[in-house]
């Protein structure tokens, strides 16, 4: 095995080289596709069963027309994230970077680039963001409570003052339970703002 190949065969996507066409139409792929995505280069090549705008996901397509297009104006490579429907019908997040290929007289010949499976990915981001969504969760309960406790220490305190010296303790004590509930709403506070900006 050569080193291309050896390269291209631990490579979790495919190469490519495509018209710029509505379709894109596939002109060459290396054996990723199927290896990782289930479908056989040769049906997708020519648009022989299946185009491959045909395996990405419908929403994405436009967006993909608008960054290709824009590159091949400025004459710049794009990166973008989409997603492509494996064969067994579930879609898989990939990055492609990619972009034309050029005559001497200034004729666009075709596009090439590479399209790299990243799933995986977007998998921990979502795990990530789950966690974050039931801390920002637990905090709010923890802050419904402080406010109850806030509540309740003023109503303590009215009712120390309605019962003059023989309530003095009492007040003291409402006192220190407002001075906790504020300082626990303030540290529960900034949990919650903290786990708004990191998400």
């Amino acid at each position: 095995m050569d080193f291309q190949t050896s390269i291209l065969s631990r490579m979790s996507g495919f190469l490519y080289r495509c018209r710029a066409d509505e379709n894109y139409t596939m002109l060459e792929m290396t054996n990723g596709i199927e290896r990782i995505f289930g479908h056989p280069a040769d049906e997708i090549i020519g648009n022989r069963t299946r185009t491959f705008t045909s395996i990405m996901c419908e929403e994405d397509v436009p967006i993909m027309d608008q960054v290709v297009g824009l590159a091949l104006e400025r004459r710049t490579d794009w990166t973008m994230e989409y997603r492509i429907r494996h064969r067994d019908g579930n879609f898989i997040w990939v990055t492609e970077t990619g972009g034309g290929v050029w005559a001497e007289n200034g004729e666009l010949l075709y596009l090439e680039g590479s399209i790299i499976n990243i799933e995986s990915l977007y998998q921990r981001i979502d795990e990530q963001t789950a966690g974050m969504r039931v801390t920002a969760s637990k905090t709010n309960e923890i802050l419904q409570s402080l406010r109850y406790l806030k509540l309740l220490a003023v109503n303590a305190g009215i009712e120390a003052a309605r019962a003059g010296m023989a309530g003095s303790g009492f007040a003291v004590l409402a006192a220190e339970m407002r001075a906790l509930a504020n300082a626990s709403e303030e540290a529960a506070r900034a949990i919650s703002n903290a786990q708004l900006k990191s998400g």
